[in-house]
């Protein structure tokens, strides 16, 4: 995978409520996943502007010195590519309503293409495939990986067609994938006998 960018890394103040004279902010003990998440994703983006809009899963983190957890960061880009990038969340301190530090890693972990991109496509090849248009495609994440497939259900009319989604090419320093559509035989009914 090729390196993102540069290492992107900040820290966030957990709490700023004040507290009181001389007492510090009483912290849960542990911080639910979707916050850790939202908190990280927030100052990665305020601490670095050029950097594309995305989000991060994390699970739950405890509240202590030292405490870490991996998280995935996963940017959806206008054409379709789909880019994950793991990073660590850290507790680095307690004091004063707490800090945390969010260093991502440098390169990619996965990469592929959305669903609605691959269905967009095969929406517009069917003619050429199938000597109709398409009215319903469904197809989900395809993996940038030579080989990779995902089955996109198709419907022809009033009939229902299974595509593969076969890549055939990655130019991982651009995340970019291509690749091909291959249509499953139609099934022959079998005589009743």
């Amino acid at each position: 995978m090729p390196a993102v960018a540069a290492q992107i890394a900040c820290a966030m103040v957990l709490a700023a409520l004040p507290a009181g004279c001389g007492s510090d902010v009483r912290l849960p003990d542990q911080l639910s996943g979707s916050s850790v998440g939202s908190m990280a994703e927030r100052e990665l983006e305020t601490e670095n502007p050029r950097l594309a809009h995305g989000s991060l899963s994390c699970p739950a983190l405890d509240l202590r010195v030292g405490a870490s957890v991996r998280c995935l960061r996963t940017t959806a880009f206008g054409d379709g590519r789909i880019v994950k990038v793991r990073g660590t969340v850290r507790v680095t301190s307690l004091a004063s309503g707490g800090r945390l530090h969010v260093a991502m890693d440098t390169e990619a972990t996965e990469f592929g293409v959305s669903g609605d991109r691959v269905a967009t496509e095969l929406r517009g090849q069917a003619r050429h495939l199938f000597h109709r248009s398409a009215g319903s495609v469904d197809c989900p994440y395809l993996r940038g990986q030579v080989g990779a497939r995902s089955t996109c259900d198709v419907r022809i009319g009033h009939t229902q067609r299974v595509v593969d989604a076969v890549v055939t090419d990655v130019d991982a320093e651009q995340y970019d994938v291509r690749y091909s559509f291959r249509p499953h035989p139609l099934a022959t009914p079998t005589p009743a006998s």
